[in-house]
């Protein structure tokens, strides 16, 4: 890698791997990250930052997502609803998402007016107006919108399963926070968070498509270069402790009418060296009709519907396996799935793993056909990874895998007596 001091200011300078990705550490602090494509008229651009609702304390608890809600609610320059109209008007989609680990802003558009987008996303992310009567509005949207999930017995499931798996850490939380916690936001508090974290120092621009990147580095200079970077507050997010033995909660809910059911075992984080053996064992368990539980679950007709996978957490990362089923089938289920998992564990050969990584390979090949999708890998392997390397040399890394260390995953996480469950059945009478 090749760096040079320009100006007395340390740039990154363009490296053109595999992937060629161009990359520029910005005076201020910013990180600008982009990929060049001729095989495309479309442009993704995104604006990631580091934080989601475990960076909160508890009386921001919401914060996160509540401020993406903010900032569509009118900028400096941009009244209330332009901005969905002028992106909507050139063709294009505009978009946000906030998650417990990071929050993304993103436009897709037409290449030819990708300008008009780097400056709707510049003014939505960095010249929000955070009027004070909007934020009024926006507490009962918001507040609305959590009511909704309580009325929704999926979700309810799922914050009880984090409530169960995570006794210290922030993951414990549900996203969009509190009731009483959003009654109390102020504008001088979502001020002081907008401002420690909506930040050059604290953010990526990444834009991927038919763009040439010395232009896009000029734009983002004149845009998100001019913004002054500040220190980030450091946060200290708790490690959640070892788990020891096996947790498990039963819901009754009169709304259902079959049996929700979530295990997970905890696992090694997203980027870590055993992740990519993670993946592999995934693709085996639980992706497409020749998966072991689509065919020994789903086929045989013993759930009606199920999901596995990790959670694609930095830190406290957890691979779960939830299903649908009658409610008189679950000691049936779960006796399947703990066999489904020995079975594999002890006739899971060479060609089976090749086999799951050439599947890998090409999924993903597909899917980074579509620029937002490329944007969002590269935005993700950067902001929550914390390293490049990990979208950069996927292929190489995913390669490299062998079935021992599939075999380890069983081993050392996927045991019989540590991990967390949870039952929610129809309530009688």
């Amino acid at each position: 890698m090749i760096r040079l001091l320009v100006l007395g200011v340390l740039l990154m300078v363009q490296v053109l791997t595999a992937t060629e990705l161009y990359i520029r550490n910005l005076p201020n602090g910013a990180k600008l990250i982009v990929k060049p494509r001729e095989d495309t008229e479309a442009v993704a651009l995104h604006v990631w930052f580091r934080v989601g609702s475990v960076y909160e304390k508890y009386d921001e608890k919401g914060m996160a997502h509540f401020l993406e809600h903010m900032l569509f609610n009118g900028t400096e320059k941009y009244k209330y609803g332009e901005i969905d109209r002028i992106i909507e008007s050139l063709g294009g989609n505009i978009n946000a998402g906030t998650s417990k680990d990071y929050t993304y802003y993103h436009v897709e558009i037409a290449h030819p007016y990708w300008k008009q987008a780097l400056e709707v996303l510049y003014q939505l992310t960095m010249k929000a107006t955070l009027d004070p009567k909007m934020i009024e509005k926006e507490k009962e949207i918001v507040i609305e919108e959590l009511r909704r999930g309580k009325d929704n017995p999926t979700m309810v499931l799922w914050e009880e399963f984090e409530k169960l798996v995570y006794k210290v850490s922030p993951y414990r939380f549900p996203i969009i926070g509190f009731e009483e916690t959003i009654r109390k936001f102020t504008r001088e508090k979502l001020l002081k968070f907008y401002k420690s974290f909506y930040q050059p120092r604290n953010m990526a621009v990444v834009v991927v498509g038919k763009v040439d990147p010395k232009e896009v580095e000029e734009e983002v200079l004149n845009t998100f270069g001019k913004e002054e970077g500040r220190p980030v507050p450091k946060v200290q997010i708790p490690t959640e402790p070892e788990q020891i033995g096996v947790r498990f909660k039963k819901l009754e809910d009169p709304r259902v009418q079959k049996a929700y059911w979530i295990i997970g075992w905890r696992v090694p984080a997203i980027g870590k060296k055993e992740y990519m053996g993670l993946l592999v064992l995934n693709e085996i368990l639980c992706e497409g009709r020749i998966s072991v539980f689509y065919r020994e679950l789903k086929e045989k007709g013993l759930v009606y519907s199920y999901y596995c996978g990790d959670l694609g957490r930095p830190r406290d990362n957890l691979f779960v396996i939830s299903a649908t089923f009658e409610p008189s089938k679950y000691e049936e289920v779960k006796k399947r799935v703990f066999e489904l998992l020995r079975e594999t564990y002890e006739n899971l050969s060479d060609q089976d793993v090749e086999e799951a990584k050439k599947r890998i390979l090409n999924s993903r090949i597909f899917e980074e056909e579509k620029v937002e999708n490329e944007a969002f890998d590269i935005g993700y392997s950067y902001t929550v990874v914390k390293d490049l390397d990990f979208y950069r040399f996927f292929e190489q890394n995913l390669k490299v895998v062998r079935r021992v260390d599939l075999l380890k995953i069983f081993e050392r996480y996927l045991k019989e007596d540590k991990y967390s469950e949870i039952l929610m059945v129809p309530k009688k009478g």
